[in-house]
């Protein structure tokens, strides 16, 4: 049975904590509670770097049952935003959207705010490459107020479901000045912001993800599927002039997971516990 977290690897800590899900698929009270204290004791660094292997949330369901999981870590109340990070074609909205699932299924009421959802709905589809020039300066104020109007959404969310607990902002949000636009509009609601980054520098899987999912996105309804190749490459290129990537030296006062080709994870300011409630910060 594949793992569903080999390590979590803490480098200012000597700890190196291992979960095998072959060895746990009759969890135990005591073994929650053992799992609890040693994640507490490694929180003190705040920084941790990882490697997640297998990550099959499926299996991960279906080893530790919907029950016990839920009730032996309790989540936090608090409302949350989880903004997506990343270039076109990374995977963001497959990451969004299985998260969604996977937390609607135990009981935590999520939803994804796709904001190419709404950027369709507000200015139209078959929008050139060009509209994603940071020296666009039409295309920038037209892709904020669109960026504006979905963190709206995600307050009047909140505001009006008492139930609401996780929004999903499934978007690029390459900048700093757009993820610090998303701070400014949560935080005052009383919604905390976490970060998650998806990266990749395969060029290889970059263009297998165009093929087979972004020239048949409404985007292209009705292009030459050359046409739409062509067109989303250069508009990943034109994201690339301001793409700025989240690290430690800039960004430590954020909440942030860092997914580098979907094997090493990066994790800051995030007390992570053995929970499908995912994290507390």
């Amino acid at each position: 049975m594949p793992d569903f977290l080999k390590t979590f690897y803490v480098p200012s800590s000597e700890h190196l904590i291992e979960y095998d899900s072959a060895s746990v698929t009759t969890p135990t009270d005591d073994m929650f509670e053992s799992q609890k204290k040693q994640l507490m004791e490694v929180e003190k660094s705040r920084t941790w770097s990882g490697s997640l292997m297998d990550t099959k949330l499926g299996e991960f369901q279906t080893t530790f049952g919907q029950e016990r999981y839920t009730r032996s870590l309790p989540m936090s109340h608090s409302k949350q935003c989880y903004a997506m990070v990343g270039l076109p074609a990374r995977g963001k909205s497959y990451i969004a959207h299985r998260l969604a699932r996977y937390l609607n299924w135990i009981g935590v009421k999520s939803k994804v705010f796709n904001v190419g959802k709404y950027r369709r709905e507000l200015v139209g589809v078959n929008m050139s490459c060009d509209y994603y020039d940071p020296n666009n300066s039409d295309g920038a104020d037209s892709r904020k107020m669109v960026a504006g109007h979905v963190l709206t959404k995600i307050v009047e969310w909140f505001r009006d479901d008492p139930e609401a607990k996780i929004a999903i902002l499934d978007a690029t949000n390459t900048t700093r000045e757009r993820r610090d636009m998303i701070l400014d509009r949560c935080l005052p609601e009383n919604i905390k912001v976490m970060f998650i980054e998806s990266a990749l520098d395969d060029p290889t899987i970059e263009e297998n993800n165009i093929k087979e999912h972004k020239i048949r996105c409404p985007d292209y309804q009705g292009c030459e599927p050359d046409t739409a190749f062509k067109d989303f490459s250069e508009r990943i290129t034109n994201y690339k002039k301001a793409y700025q990537t989240l690290c430690l030296d800039l960004d430590r006062e954020l909440s942030f997971i860092r997914v580098s080709n979907i094997t090493q994870f990066h994790i800051n300011n995030i007390s992570v516990m053995f929970s499908p409630n995912l994290p507390i910060f």
